[in-house]
This record gives C-alpha cells, structure tokens and sequence, in this order.
C-alpha cells in the first residue's frame, strides 16, 4: 500500500523519531511509504501537496515559531487550530494527534481526528495505529498483480473494466492497465457501484452520465452495450442513485 503521510512537528528530535519509526513500520511491512515533514503553519497551509496527503500526524502544543507571520498581530495557532485550517483548504485523510497532555482529548471532534497518541511515542503504539488505518483503508485500493510488481489503484478512479481475451483491461482516470485475470475474479473484488453491463464488462455507476436504449454513456465519453442479460439490473441501480441524490 501507498500512503503519503505529512508531519506537523516543531520539534526535530520528536520528528526525526517518528519518521524513524513510520519507516521502520513500512519496511516491515511491505508499504511504500513518503513523508514530508512540516515545521511551521505557514509552511504545511502553504504547500499544495499537503492537501493530498492521506495521514497527517500533528503535534498539538506547538511552539511560537508557529504563529501566524501575515498579519500585523501575530497570532498563535495549536495543532488543532491549523487542522481546521487544512480541513476548510480540501484536506480528507485522516489525522492522528500527538500531545503531552490528555486535556485535548475532546478538542479533535471539529477536524474528526481519527486517534490520539500520547508522547512520547513508541514503535508499539505507531505501529498498532498505522495497522488500524491500513486495515480501514485496504479496502479502497484495487491491486494489480503483474509479473512481480502490485500496482494500487483507488476504486474511485475506475471507470470500466472489460475483458481483452485472456487479459481484462481496466479503464481509469489515470490511464489504462492491464491484468491477466477473468473478469469473475475481478468482480469478486468490486465494491456495490460496480455493475456487469454485459458479459464482457463492468461498469463504474459513478462514471454513467446516461442510458440511451441499450447504450451507457460514460463522463469519459465512451460508450458501453448493455446486454439483454443485465439491462434490469443496470437500469435499478441508475434509479437508486437518481433517489440517493434527493
């Protein structure tokens, strides 16, 4: 499993030991990890990529060297504070708070912190922590097995999957792939949007912008038969999405 993981921590020696420790974590356990470590506000507010990130651990008691530098009156912001900030910029993954103290323990409701460590932290209690998320977040990934190498692919970006002789290809957001596998396998492994549409195809509900007859117009501008097979079944699960928007 992939997972970019950002670190809000003004103190490096606490940052350096847990980058050591999340490393470690990934090396043990097969996940391709990337962290970026973040001193103060202005820098992880500032930065793009932050947003993108899919854990963020964040320290609460930050230092001065955290305050707000743009204004004419510097204000001091907490951990928590700026995790406000992240989440009104776009931020969606999960964050994990560290803190010396049990007094916060109440105060992530607002950025719907996922878990609280106490410092200092152990391998122990970040590896347990890191097991949970990969856990809950396993199921948003679909692997590709192809020779040697595991590719992920979030669930979300598929658009279609269809079979190509022996191969099935998998139509993303992102680009095509391939898979010696049977489409059966494959849908074995797909969460309730995906529908088979014909014998030979299975189709994102998420990506249909219509259905025209016996055709499926896809928001990528492609089109998909729909067998006499699967039509009632593609065409209930259109009018559960229609009553689920309302």
């Amino acid at each position: 499993m992939n997972i970019k993981i950002a670190i809000l921590e003004d103190n490096n020696v606490q940052a350096e030991q847990l980058i050591k420790i999340i490393n470690n974590w990934g090396n043990n356990n097969l996940h391709a990890i990337s962290i970026t470590h973040y001193k103060t506000s202005s820098d992880i507010l500032n930065d793009e990529n932050a947003i993108n990130c899919n854990l963020l651990f964040s320290d609460i008691e930050l230092e001065k060297n955290l305050r707000k530098t743009d204004t004419i009156e510097p204000c001091d912001q907490n951990g928590i504070e700026i995790c406000i900030q992240l989440r009104k910029n776009g931020f969606k993954g999960d964050i994990i708070f560290l803190t010396a103290f049990k007094d916060y323990v109440f105060d992530g409701y607002h950025v719907q912190a996922t878990n609280y460590l106490l410092k200092p932290v152990t391998y122990e209690t970040i590896e347990k922590c890191l097991n949970n998320y990969t856990a809950l977040h396993q199921a948003d990934y679909y692997y590709i097995h192809k020779d040697k190498n595991i590719k992920q692919i979030p669930y979300n970006s598929i658009i279609s999957i269809s079979r190509l002789g022996h191969d099935c290809c998998i139509n993303t957001t992102s680009g095509l792939y391939t898979e010696r596998t049977s489409l059966q396998t494959i849908e074995k492994h797909m969460p309730v949007q995906f529908v088979r549409c014909h014998k030979s195809c299975i189709i994102n509900m998420n990506y249909v912008t219509s259905l025209s007859g016996s055709t499926i117009h896809l928001s990528n501008k492609q089109t998909q038969l729909v067998g006499r097979t699967y039509y009632e079944s593609i065409k209930n699960a259109l009018l559960k999405m229609v009553r689920n928007s309302y």
